[in-house]
């Protein structure tokens, strides 16, 4: 009898394996990093997308931006952010959402923490039906619109010759 129970058991695990693996995620987010390496000046993607599993907290976007904190899984993206960077507080209000993360000020320079930014707007876009993201980190806070976000690098190359 208690073998037969353990067999049923270990029947139920090993399909329920075999049928998620099978099907993909159930239910996936997608998380947007940062390129290892992209070339300036060229029409090329800055930001790396993954998707992530958020089967039962895909309503809850302070959990998943927890889980978007683990940083990435895939060679060649990088988390824009510190390691040690925590999710305080998330709000959404109409279609503004509002992230407040710790103090980022004494690792991330101004133009490391708008990429950073950038790349939690996206995943927030990719989240919510939000129109603006406002992250907050210390004493340092900026907005990004869906209209407004460049998704890729197209600056040209100035090389400028000091005399």
């Amino acid at each position: 009898m208690k073998r037969g129970l353990i067999l049923m058991i270990l029947a139920a695990v090993l399909l329920s394996g075999c049928t998620a693996s099978a099907g993909g995620l159930k239910e996936p987010v997608t998380f947007y990093y940062l390129l290892e390496q992209y070339t300036y000046g060229q029409d090329a993607q800055v930001f790396a997308p993954e998707q992530w599993e958020a089967a039962g907290h895909r309503q809850d976007l302070t959990y998943l931006l927890s889980l978007y904190l683990m940083g990435p899984s895939q060679e060649g993206h990088l988390s824009p952010l510190p390691r040690d960077t925590k999710v305080y507080s998330t709000k959404e209000l109409d279609r503004d959402v509002f992230v407040n993360i710790s103090d980022t000020g004494a690792t991330l320079s101004d133009t490391a923490f708008t990429r950073a930014c950038a790349c939690l707007a996206l995943t927030c876009f990719d989240l919510t039906d939000a129109q603006s993201v406002t992250v907050r980190s210390g004493m340092r806070s900026i907005t990004m619109t869906r209209d407004t976000l460049i998704l890729v690098d197209d600056s040209p190359m100035t090389t400028e010759e000091t005399a």
